[in-house]
């Protein structure tokens, strides 16, 4: 079990750096124990550990394009994930996105292993903490699912091999890969359990999980599970708790563009791990809006400054436009008007989907603008949607999850080509490529990883 050594041994680490002037702990030889509230509130509120939530497969989803005078200058991970590669990392690295992942599990773990039996704290900052935890972990364990599992299918039983499912913060355990379903089926009981356990409806700041952060994990989740009535229903919880939405119109510049933790629209904040600024975005996409559409200009930058190599084109900006601690991968009111709209669209609700989708966009435009969309039929209606999930997400990977799950159904099926440096790789309708594979160090340290 040398690979849990990756992610277990981050406790001591933390208590010993982040958390020193204010957390009391006794020496237990030379670590340090966890004893009162205060230790397991200090481990909660790390955001910095317990937000990463990888990011990696934001290089192989199709809003990215790589212009030929950029190829020479990625790394090899990158141009591995982007040409949709078996093998991603060499032997000498490691995977930093399934370690950042795992150790949000961790903590979670530590938190639920030991919160409620801690020492000088209420009952209620026990129970607050315990609840926090269950979201942390169900959000971990989607991102690992989505990205290293195959995608769930509500026609099936769901009996293939993703990830495994740690549920206690134990040094040595099993790391035998549980399965698609098993991993959904964590992801809403741990949900329900922070629900169940009275978690707080609006915390002071989006970084900390809320009732309305469940309510929109649970529609993110369902959406994913192709159970869109359960979806839409969550999606209507967390909007009537926090619906806002930033009018660009207001902005002076991009650069108005706020931090994350004073962001309206966020619900509940998790961060790529990297920001991936200016990672150059597709001529497709990029030609999907309109003249008037200010996410043109506010959400993408262009590539021939301050970047190196530099390329015609545009890509991701607002980590340029905004000098944030991440770029939020987390749950927001965006989100949830989209899958709303996208619900009642297949529900057959023609015109509750426009409704909803003209909320977006009234937001989105310059002023004046003719921002109004319409459709004649559901269908139509879906496409709407979708469109409107490719340029609100770029630069959030959520391209790639809309791919997988898309792939299901053969109106949505596509086959996508990439040249690079030369050669064409192609990437079909649920092939192998949409996994990406768990490091193979990991799996020749601990033999149950490939099975």
């Amino acid at each position: 079990m040398k690979f849990l050594k990756f992610t277990l041994y981050i406790l001591p680490a933390l208590l010993l750096n982040s958390c020193r002037d204010y957390v009391e702990v006794e020496q237990v030889g030379n670590n340090r124990i966890l004893k009162y509230t205060s230790d397991y509130r200090a481990i909660a509120n790390a955001y910095t550990d317990i937000s990463g939530s990888g990011g990696i497969y934001l290089l192989a989803n199709a809003d990215v394009e790589f212009p030929a005078t950029y190829q020479n200058g990625v790394s090899t991970i990158w141009a591995n994930s982007y040409t949709w590669q078996d093998k991603i990392y060499d032997p000498s690295q490691g995977d930093s996105d399934y370690i950042g992942l795992y150790k949000a599990v961790y903590y979670s773990n530590v938190l639920l292993d030991g919160v409620m039996g801690s020492e000088k704290g209420t009952d209620a900052e026990k129970k607050e903490i315990y609840a926090e935890a269950f979201v942390h972990r169900a959000f971990a364990y989607l991102q690992l699912v989505n990205t290293y599992g195959p995608q769930f299918d509500p026609a099936s039983a769901n009996s293939e091999k993703a990830v495994p499912l740690l549920l206690k913060p134990e040094l040595f355990s099993s790391l035998d890969r549980s399965t698609v379903g098993q991993i959904y089926d964590q992801i809403i009981s741990d949900l329900k359990s922070a629900l169940a356990n009275d978690i707080q409806d609006t915390p002071p700041f989006n970084v900390l999980p809320s009732k309305k952060a469940v309510y929109a994990l649970l529609a993110r989740t369902y959406l994913y599970m192709g159970q869109y009535q359960l979806s839409l229903e969550n999606a209507e919880k967390a909007l009537q708790m926090q619906n806002g939405l930033i009018d660009l119109k207001t902005f002076a510049t991009g650069y108005s563009y706020p931090v994350l933790i004073q962001n309206p629209e966020v619900i509940f904040s998790k961060t790529l791990l990297l920001t991936y600024n200016r990672a150059p975005l597709s001529n497709d996409l990029l030609s999907s809006f309109g003249t008037t559409d200010l996410r043109y200009d506010y959400y993408t930058i262009a590539g021939n400054v301050s970047i190196s190599p530099t390329y015609t084109g545009r890509g991701f900006g607002i980590a340029t436009y905004s000098n944030t601690n991440g770029i939020n991968v987390g749950v927001s009111v965006p989100e949830m008007y989209l899958i709303a709209a996208e619900c009642y669209a297949r529900a057959g609700q023609t015109q509750k989907a426009v409704d909803y989708l003209n909320i977006l966009r009234a937001k989105r435009f310059r002023a004046n603008a003719a921002y109004q969309v319409s459709a004649a039929t559901s269908t139509e209606a879906l496409n709407l949607v979708l469109t409107e999930r490719q340029k609100e997400f770029i630069g959030r990977g959520f391209r790639w999850f809309d791919q997988r799950r898309l792939n299901l159904d053969p109106a949505f099926q596509k086959t996508y080509t990439r040249i690079f440096k030369g050669n064409t790789f192609t990437l079909a309708p649920n092939s192998d490529g949409y996994v990406f594979p768990i490091n193979q160090n990991y799996i020749d340290l601990n033999p149950e990883l490939g099975k």
